[in-house]
């Protein structure tokens, strides 16, 4: 399933989103927010049922899972990849259709690619949320390459040749 089969999938099986500026609204704002804060796996596994529905459609750019349990195991080997990890929500943008567009910096120190170093690196996840608040549509706008493929030892260097003659 493409990105726009998953979001209008999302669309016709949660057609009614939390209204503008409601309570309800805030709160899965907030509860994506604080999930996102602090990347430790037990934590994640802790916030996932107040944050993402089960039938869940998540593609952070690197892969696409579909369902809680699938995101569950792909966020925990991801926390597990890194020493640690923080997003800080910058702002918020609703559309007509009660979708969210949020844009976040990421701090990311990776276990295995440059040790010791912070990688920095901004994104823009599209969100739609359940009536409940909770996220059942996530596609993530990231700069993948800037964010983790120049870090990979010799990736990273490709890629750097590939900038130079462009």
């Amino acid at each position: 399933m493409d990105t726009f089969e998953a979001l209008e999938a999302a669309r016709r099986r949660h057609p009614h989103p939390p209204a503008a500026s409601s309570p309800e609204e805030a709160r899965a704002l907030d509860a994506f927010a604080a999930f996102f804060s602090s990347f430790e796996a037990d934590r994640l596994e802790r916030l996932l049922p107040a944050t993402y529905a089960e039938d869940v459609w998540f593609n952070d750019t690197l892969k696409t899972v579909v369902g809680r349990a699938a995101l569950s195991h792909y966020l925990a080997d991801s926390a597990d990849a890194v020493d640690h990890c923080t997003v800080e929500i910058l702002d918020a943008t609703r559309n007509a259709r009660g979708e969210h567009l949020v844009r976040w910096h990421m701090a990311i120190r990776f276990k295995r690619f440059r040790k010791g170093v912070d990688t920095h690196s901004f994104g823009l996840p599209h969100l739609r949320f359940d009536a409940d608040g909770r996220g059942v549509y996530h596609l993530d706008y990231w700069n993948a390459a800037d964010g983790l493929f120049r870090h990979i030892p010799v990736l990273g260097w490709m890629i750097e040749a590939v900038l130079r003659r462009l």
